[in-house]
């Protein structure tokens, strides 16, 4: 590969290599040839999970304590492995389910928030397009919806 391009390709540690000769280096990780003991954050950042990878995150996660910390982390985990994580949910198996850990690290309350929220400004934008039919004026719509008045003005043709 140097020879075509002028790369150097080094594997610093099994599954990890650095590539260096770019603008910018660059690390490639290759999940399967990591050792799956030493490396289980990095392993599992993959769409090829099984029922028991993800059962020894979530083990991993309420051991250490570090639900909170580790949102983005567990955000990516869950979009690559839609399904198996389902079946880790529905199986329950260990002390904390994934769904109780997830509900720890207040994901599930954020999720509920962002419902709620999206709710409301709904509601909101219902409400004002119905002042807006009625002919009331831009200032009451926005004091009454408390919308800004970007979003109202295009209900005003």
């Amino acid at each position: 590969m140097r020879d075509e391009r002028g790369y150097a390709v080094a594997e610093n540690y099994p599954g990890i290599y650095n590539i260096s000769g770019d603008v910018l280096p660059i690390q490639v990780i290759d999940s399967r040839r990591l050792p799956a003991d030493e490396n289980l954050w990095l392993k599992s950042l993959s769409d090829r999970l099984d029922i028991s990878a993800l059962s020894r995150i979530s083990s991993e996660i309420y051991r250490q304590g570090k639900a909170a910390r580790i949102a983005a982390y567990l955000d990516v985990v869950t979009r690559a492995n839609t399904e198996t994580m389902e079946e880790v949910i529905q199986m329950g198996k260990g002390s904390k389910t994934l769904e109780q850990v997830l509900e720890e690290a207040g994901w599930l309350a954020r999720w509920e928030a962002r419902g709620e929220s999206r709710g409301r400004t709904e509601g909101a934008l219902a409400i004002a397009q119905n002042m807006v039919n009625l002919g009331l004026p831009l200032e009451t719509v926005v004091s009454a919806t408390q919308l800004k008045p970007e979003q109202v003005q295009g209900m005003y043709q």
